[in-house]
């Protein structure tokens, strides 16, 4: 739940999503079959080299950044144990308490930052009992400016931690912006599209090979460039449907900002539209009867995340509360939920938009976090694969290089 947070800081939501395990060798039996059976005609000279060029400038542009992503994918695969071993988030203990009221919480992060107002509030699921609030200056609606306060649930007491400050943090703005902000989104946005042609002309570049060896053959009597060749091929094939998987739902990530936007002036513009003329509220219910209300509106449900108002993702009339099932696929893909703050009543119960709903879906399936640790050790196994796939079709357009530097120096 940690990098829940975090991402709304880059103004992601977050949530903790399912998927069944699947195992390298399976994904690798998928991929060949897909592909052959997709690219059954031969291509022609002509149809080669145009899927030639495109694989070798894509790759090319995006090696150098997905080693880099790769890397430091790897370090978030494992941010719990790195966050323990460092001992950069304090520890919590229930002793058989019960979490305090949310308002509670929430007056207690205003006590530690006076004058500032809050933005959201989430609990990490991994941790029960660490609470995270977002405070920001009085005025500020931007998710951007503003700072977390994390506060034991049981107690709340507000621990003596920057996060920004951390190691896992530094390491997750590296991987998300490259400390570069919207501009460095963007940018890597571009990078995961340029990954995904690269992945798919190299399927089709492949498929001819396939049709005439056993699949996974590597030539180790045709030289070492050839040898480097079946290996980067092989590596590729038997990645290629987890590493579709991570691009796509990179991208989507990446495009967070855009995405709320489209929500900030569409979805959410529609629902407070009746509220449009009206001013603030200069009194609101507490956020608990407000979640009460929501509570009510989805029974067997529980909070993941709600946005307070006066910020861009709620509006000044409304508490936004993200509520979904305790267990099973639903509890993947939040519900959305608007509470006046006036009354305290219900103004829109529904389901998310669905590219809201692809946010929530996509950062599990990015990040491997949320089925164990058997599933974040299947994750390692790929992105290392990733790392090895990079690093070999580096070495193949550096000997392509020099047999052709040596070829022009032959008299």
């Amino acid at each position: 739940m940690l990098w829940h947070s975090l991402r709304l800081q880059t103004e992601t939501l977050l949530v903790e999503g399912g998927a069944a395990v699947i195992s390298p060798q399976s994904l690798s039996q998928v991929a060949a079959s897909l592909i052959q059976s997709t690219f059954s005609l031969s291509m022609t000279a002509n149809a080669t080299r145009r899927w030639t060029f495109l694989h070798r400038w894509s790759s090319l542009f995006c090696t150098l950044n997905l080693l880099l992503l790769s890397v430091t994918g790897l370090l978030l695969i494992f941010h719990h144990e790195i966050d323990e071993m460092l001992g950069t988030l304090p520890e919590v203990h229930a002793a058989g308490e019960n979490m305090q009221p949310i308002e509670k919480l929430v007056q207690a992060a205003r006590d530690a930052r006076p004058g500032w107002h809050p933005m959201s509030y989430a609990e990490d699921e991994d941790h029960p009992g660490r609470v995270y609030v977002t405070m920001a200056p009085e005025g500020v609606k931007d998710f951007s400016q503003s700072q977390f306060v994390i506060l034991d649930g049981f107690s709340a007491k507000i621990a003596d931690v920057q996060l920004d400050e951390t190691f896992s943090y530094q390491v997750l703005m590296l991987h998300a912006n490259l400390f570069a902000g919207f501009i460095g989104e963007l940018y890597l946005a571009l990078v995961g599209i340029a990954f995904f042609i690269a992945l798919v002309s190299g399927a089709v570049l492949y498929a001819p090979f396939m049709r005439s060896y056993l699949f996974g053959m590597i030539r180790r009597d045709r030289g070492a460039r050839r040898k480097q060749l079946d290996l980067h091929n092989l590596i590729g094939i038997a990645t290629l449907a987890w590493c579709s998987v991570v691009c796509l739902t990179g991208i989507v990530l990446e495009l967070t900002k855009p995405l709320l936007m489209i929500y900030q002036s569409g979805d959410l513009a529609a629902m407070t539209a009746p509220f449009k003329d009206k001013p603030a509220p200069k009194k609101i219910v507490p956020i608990d009867q407000a979640l009460l209300t929501a509570q009510e509106a989805w029974p067997a449900h529980k909070l993941k995340f709600a946005i307070f108002p006066g910020t861009q993702l709620s509006g000044e009339h409304h508490y936004t509360f993200f509520m979904a099932e305790e267990t099973g696929v639903a509890s993947r893909v939040p519900k959305l939920t608007l509470i006046d703050t006036a009354t305290g009543q219900l103004t829109e119960a529904r389901n998310a938009p669905w590219y809201i709903q692809a946010l929530f879906v996509s950062g599990p399936l990015h990040f491997g976090d949320y089925a164990g640790l058997p599933l974040r050790l299947i994750w390692a196994t790929f992105t290392i694969l990733t790392i090895i796939l990079c690093i070999t079709g580096l070495w193949l357009f550096i000997l392509k290089l020099r047999s052709r530097r040596e070829t022009s120096d032959t008299p």
